[in-house]
């Protein structure tokens, strides 16, 4: 179609078809949207138009970008940017299939970049007004990304598309004003970051079941049900977030997306780990530097000359008479301690000019720091799993994209779902590539990480794109 291979289909919807295609030109795979029925739904071609204008305005890492509108024989198409993840619906679905829900740090993560891509549509004056977890997905980089802004309205005052009196969205995360039929502000897209909140936590949406006009009505005149009896680790600081971004009032919602993002932070932090106790040979290897040497303050004042003879010497100190130099009781313990001092800088002094000769130089802070990693990346146990291995090789080096990697990888493989395995290990290892080339880790944990995920790969029959060949 045009300049663009189309290869496989990826989604479809009642406005259009979604495709896997190849820009040729530009040698890059690309998303290529279809519009349907053009010649017989004449405004969903200018909403087609608008979605385009409106996504080629935003430059966000965290929202779809649009490469091309083009209009040809009665056919209408939009090239946007390939995103090979799954959906975040998809994502929550494998998780109810386990009886899990989503790790709070993924919730962290989900939530600090949507609320980024909704104030950035929300600075340029675009209401998504269709936030759910089926219209954000996942990019090659772990991370998320918002698409479908087909229904989005320009709060600009020309705008004469979806205005009021129109209610589209879908019910289960419209807000009450979008139900009503009301003029829309960003407060209606953070009340659907709310809901998708909700559902992030719990598992389920604050209302379903039931009719579509059966939802909607709950939204419209029910409170929300409280989080804590879904998850006995939510605290009630964040149940208040989360009823706070549900109100049914705009005016009484977040003043931004923002915002709630970070008192979300705020009212639930990570629970950091108790220290792991046991045997010796568990604790991780540190790099041994020897002690600061003991420098030994010199005498004050002269030393008297003892005489060689019997005869005084010119401006030598006098001999004592014999009957002074027996000690008293009372200079006995004075006389023990200066013994025991005496002993004690003659050990430091020997100790010193040994250590000068034969004990290396002292390494630099970085120098320990590099020596400190490799030593703890070669004491882990042999037979540790592999992604727990390459969790351990990083330790504190690691960042949200690749705790990402790492957690849709364990699900893949434990859903038996080796496309999203494959995908997963080899977004990885480009991601540990960069981090090596960006300095973050040494050479040495770079190989041993690589060597890991091509283990766990060779034991799940899994074929990567980077084959390291070690």
């Amino acid at each position: 179609i045009g300049a663009y291979e189309v290869q496989a289909i990826l989604g479809s919807g009642g406005m259009a078809t979604v495709y896997r295609g190849f820009d040729h030109n530009l040698q890059r795979p690309v998303a290529v949207k279809v519009l349907s029925d053009v010649t017989t739904q004449p405004d969903y071609v200018e909403r087609f138009r608008q979605e385009a204008r409106l996504i080629a305005r935003l430059r966000h890492p965290n929202i779809v970008q649009v490469y091309d509108l083009v209009e040809q024989h009665g056919v209408m198409y939009m090239v946007q940017e390939l995103l090979p993840g799954q959906t975040l619906a998809e994502r929550l679905t494998a998780l109810a299939a386990r009886r899990q829900t989503m790790p709070r740090r993924e919730i962290m993560t989900v939530i600090q970049q949507l609320a980024a891509a909704l104030d950035a549509a929300h600075l340029a004056g675009i209401i998504h007004r269709d936030v759910k977890p089926s219209n954000i997905l996942y990019n090659a980089n772990g991370a998320v990304v918002l698409t479908d802004f087909g229904i989005a309205k320009n709060m600009a005052p020309d705008a004469t598309k979806t205005q009021t009196g129109m209610v589209l969205g879908t019910p289960t995360y419209v807000s009450p004003e979008q139900a009503r039929g009301e003029t829309l502000t960003p407060g209606s897209d953070i009340y659907a970051l709310g809901v998708v909140l909700y559902e992030l936590i719990s598992g389920q949406p604050p209302f379903d079941g039931g009719t579509a006009l059966e939802i909607v009505l709950k939204h419209l005149h029910e409170p929300p049900p409280l989080l804590q009896p879904l998850r006995a680790s939510v605290t009630p600081q964040v149940d208040a977030i989360v009823q706070r971004a549900l109100a049914k009032r705009p005016e009484d919602r977040f003043a931004s997306a923002a915002q709630l993002a970070q008192e979300l932070v705020l009212a639930w932090p990570e629970q950091v780990p108790a220290a792991k106790t046991g045997s010796v040979h568990e604790l991780p290897t540190t790099a041994w530097q020897p002690p600061a040497p003991v420098t030994i303050a010199p005498a004050i004042g002269p030393t008297a000359a003892v005489p060689i003879s019997g005869s005084a010497l010119p401006g030598a100190a006098q001999p004592v008479p014999p009957s002074s130099l027996r000690p008293t009781r009372r200079s006995l313990p004075f006389l023990a301690v200066l013994l025991v001092g005496t002993l004690l800088a003659g050990a430091a002094l020997a100790w010193r000019g040994q250590a000068g000769q034969a004990l290396p130089p002292v390494p630099s802070s970085a120098a320990t720091a590099l020596a400190t990693q490799e030593a703890t990346a070669v004491s882990l146990p042999s037979d540790a799993a592999p992604l727990a291995q390459v969790r351990g090789l990083l330790g504190a080096n690691t960042d949200s994209a690749i705790n990402t990697s790492l957690d849709t990888a364990e699900q893949a493989l434990l859903d038996n779902d080796k496309p999203g395995a494959t995908q997963a290990l080899g977004t990885l290892q480009f991601q540990i590539l960069a981090a090596r080339q960006a300095g973050s880790i040494s050479t040495e944990t770079m190989n041993a990480i690589l060597d890991a995920v091509q283990e766990i790969a060779i034991r799940n029959e899994l074929q990567l794109e980077l084959d390291i060949g070690r």
